[in-house]
Order: structure tokens, then C-alpha cells, then sequence
């Protein structure tokens, strides 16, 4: 599977403008409201909510927290893998970071939003077939846990979210500025849309939402 040979290559058709956005989450947010008891739960496994054309925050770890994707290789080949599985089953990434252990996401849903699981899915299994192929070894019985989704109800859940992706390279102590760090959506946008992020970092602080992110 070919890589991404630079971080230009992810921005030239990654990133959706963020006014649209803004107007999106808006337009979208009384159809979901009505279907949030529409739950399907798993032994073992976190609940999920599959709701079409809805935006999704997902968190997604590596198993024990180990630091499987600390390389920059690493990342790039996680983020190329994850990309092409979104792509396949239809799903639009709009924001991204990727830390050493764990990743978090800003997500569009297909029509048919039951796809996630198998976006999660082929993103462990080809990513865990790289690191094994690169003799990474495991700690434990594989690669990567489970993942976390989240559907967005209202327009400051958004926009608090998508603060705490950008600044969750500053969170866990790996930059002092989120643009400082390239693997994530912020470092791509900072140049074109850093007016509107500022705006939407001092309307919309983070400190209040209970995430599991315990990295």
C-alpha cells in the first residue's frame, strides 16, 4: 500500500471549511435528537449508536496504552490506513490527531452508519499487520483495544470536541502549541483558517467534557 510521502498530500483535500461546518452542525442537529435511544450494545464492548449522515466523535487505543504508533512512520502509515478505510465504506474524515497510543476523530457518517464497526475494524487489522510486518513486537495479546463513538447533538458538543482534538497533543505533553504538531488536523489548518480556530478555541473551552482519554 503506497504512503504518503508528505504532510502536503493531506491537505489538499482533507479539510472541509470550517463556516460550512459550523452552518452543518446547525442544520443537522433536530434529526438526531429524535433517534438517540436507537442503541446496539456488545458483550464486552462498548455501546454504539448508528445514525446516518451524523457526525461522529471517536476515540480508538492501542491495547494497555503502549506506545505502538510512537514513531513518526508510525503515525503517517496509521493515518494512510485509517484514511482508505473511511474512504471505503464511505465515511468523511474532517478532523484528526494521532498521538503515541491512542487516536481521536471527527467523523461524518455514510446512509448506512452500522459500517463503523468495519471502518474500526480494517483500520486495527492493516495497521497491526504493518507494525507486525516492521517486528513491533505486541505486549499483550494484540495490537489495539476498542474504540469510543460519540454522536454530536448539539453545536457547542461540536465545537468543544474539536478544541479537544487540536489541543490534544498540548493535553498529553507531547507540544506547548497545537500547531506544533503535524500529525493532526490542526497543523494543516492553522495556516488557512487560524482566525476562525482562534474564535472557536475562546467560545468553546474543553475543560468541562468527560472523554475517556486517560493516555
Amino acid at each position: 500500500m503506497p504512503m504518503l510521502e508528505s504532510t502536503k498530500e493531506i491537505q489538499k483535500d482533507n479539510y472541509t471549511n470550517l463556516r460550512f461546518i459550523r452552518q452543518r452542525r446547525i442544520d443537522t442537529v433536530n434529526s438526531l435528537k429524535k433517534d438517540m435511544n436507537q442503541y446496539k450494545k456488545y458483550e464486552h464492548n462498548p455501546p454504539h449508536l448508528f445514525k446516518s449522515e451524523t457526525t461522529y466523535f471517536i476515540t480508538a487505543s492501542t491495547l494497555d496504552k503502549y506506545s505502538y504508533l510512537k514513531t513518526e512512520d508510525a503515525k503517517w502509515t496509521a493515518f494512510d490506513y485509517l484514511k482508505k478505510s473511511l474512504n471505503h465504506f464511505d465515511w468523511e474524515l474532517e478532523d484528526w490527531v494521532i498521538l503515541d497510543n491512542h487516536i481521536h476523530l471527527m467523523v461524518n457518517s455514510p446512509e448506512n452508519a452500522e459500517t463503523l464497526s468495519d471502518v474500526m475494524t480494517n483500520f486495527h487489522r492493516f495497521t497491526a499487520n504493518w507494525l507486525s510486518r516492521k517486528q513491533i513486537k505486541k505486549v499483550g495479546e494484540k495490537y489495539f483495544h476498542n474504540y469510543w463513538d460519540t454522536c454530536i447533538t448539539y453545536e457547542k458538543s461540536y465545537f468543544c470536541r474539536l478544541n479537544y482534538i487540536w489541543y490534544n497533543p498540548v493535553k498529553h505533553g507531547y507540544v506547548d502549541s497545537p500547531e506544533k504538531w503535524k500529525f493532526g488536523s490542526y497543523y494543516f489548518r492553522f495556516k488557512d483558517d487560524n482566525d476562525e480556530m482562534i474564535k472557536i478555541f475562546e467560545k468553546y473551552p474543553f475543560d468541562k467534557l468527560e472523554i475517556k482519554d486517560d493516555f
